[in-house]
């Protein structure tokens, strides 16, 4: 293995720019299928600033780069969990769960989001609640059937704890932006891809648009997967909040996609220790992983390749999508290692 430590602890963006961008896309509520109309203007605009080439859509993806030639694709979702309301009556409207709610669920805050003149609208916020075992929200607002709902909490910075709605399903992107950033300054061919569909009810179908990329993709190519373990202290014994980078064989405790044998091996004894010496703060985990677009790999995968994957993930707080916190030094802990792989398994 090439020791390539002193390529992965020369930033080419602050932990300050991270965080920028990721506030910028926490600006943006993007419900199931609303990626490309919502989060296409300030992915390119992050891209434009990286030095990337611009986003296009792909089978409702967004994605960055030239996929038949990447060597790696960095994969994340940008949808978060959503709503969609059903029906509306004169005294209220029902909305059904586009994400498996939690069972302790009783009410929360939402923002309504719809289509009015082609364009997305924002139609205000209400709050759902649980009546008996429908969902039903109150508002004045011009609601209608088809449109749109997503949790709403305030986005809060406390020293280096980011909370609020949506931050897992916008921090992945923002460290598989960044960490094509370094990688294309190296020289390494690699790609991002930011699903839409990711988050959906897990009984039934989801990962809807990521498989679409499969054919695309050089039978070479490995997939990283970046997204948020919640709760890793219930097996690790870490804090609920951890500041590293966090490594996973597998997804749904085994239900979901398991890592090569040959590439967990690598990851678990040669490169998580080395990278630990070059000083990224990276672990093995035992915790559990929900299931993601690695589903896709698993149940509907239309490539005739088994591509190779594997999981970088961070870790955060909060037992349901309703408000989340993670450790924002994780990003640049995600990064550094997702960078140190793809430089130590880049083909010479």
């Amino acid at each position: 293995m090439d020791d390539n430590s002193t390529l992965t602890t020369q930033p080419t963006a602050t932990v300050a720019g991270m965080v920028e961008d990721l506030r910028r896309l926490l600006d943006h509520d993007a419900p199931h299928r609303f990626v490309p109309l919502v989060l296409l203007p300030p992915i390119t605009d992050i891209c434009r600033r990286l030095e990337l080439p611009a986003p296009h859509v792909i089978g409702g993806n967004l994605v960055v780069g030239d996929l038949t030639e990447a060597q790696f694709v960095l994969s994340a979702h940008l949808d978060e969990s959503s709503f969609t309301v059903v029906d509306v009556g004169p005294q209220h409207l029902h909305v059904a769960a586009c994400h498996r709610l939690s069972p302790n669920f009783t009410h929360a805050a939402v923002s309504f989001l719809g289509i009015r003149d082609g364009a997305v609208t924002d139609l205000g916020n209400a709050e759902v609640k649980l009546r008996q075992a429908r969902l039903v929200a109150r508002t004045a607002a011009d609601i209608r059937t088809g449109d749109r709902a997503v949790y709403h909490q305030p986005i809060s910075v406390d020293g280096n704890q980011l909370s609020g709605t949506g931050i897992e399903d916008r921090t992945g992107a923002v460290i598989a932006l960044h960490v094509a950033r370094v990688l294309t300054a190296h020289g390494v061919p690699c790609a991002v891809v930011l699903s839409d569909g990711e988050q959906h009810l897990p009984e039934g179908y989801f990962s809807r648009t990521f498989p679409h990329i499969l054919p695309r993709l050089s039978p070479q190519a490995r997939i990283i997967f970046l997204d948020g373990i919640f709760d890793p202290a219930a097996r690790d014994g870490l804090p609920r909040i951890h500041p590293g980078a966090l490594v996973v064989a597998h997804t749904g405790d085994g239900a979901g996609y398991t890592v090569a044998p040959q590439t967990f091996a690598a990851l678990r004894d040669e490169l998580i220790p080395a990278a630990t010496r070059a000083g990224i703060d990276v672990r093995v985990s035992s915790a559990y992983h929900s299931r993601g677009d690695d589903w896709g790999l698993v149940t509907n995968p239309t490539s005739g390749t088994d591509h190779d994957a594997m999981f970088v993930s961070f870790s955060g707080d909060g037992d349901t999508p309703t408000r989340r916190s993670i450790d924002l030094r994780a990003l640049t802990a995600c990064r550094d290692f997702a960078v140190y792989v793809a430089l130590n398994l880049a083909p010479v």
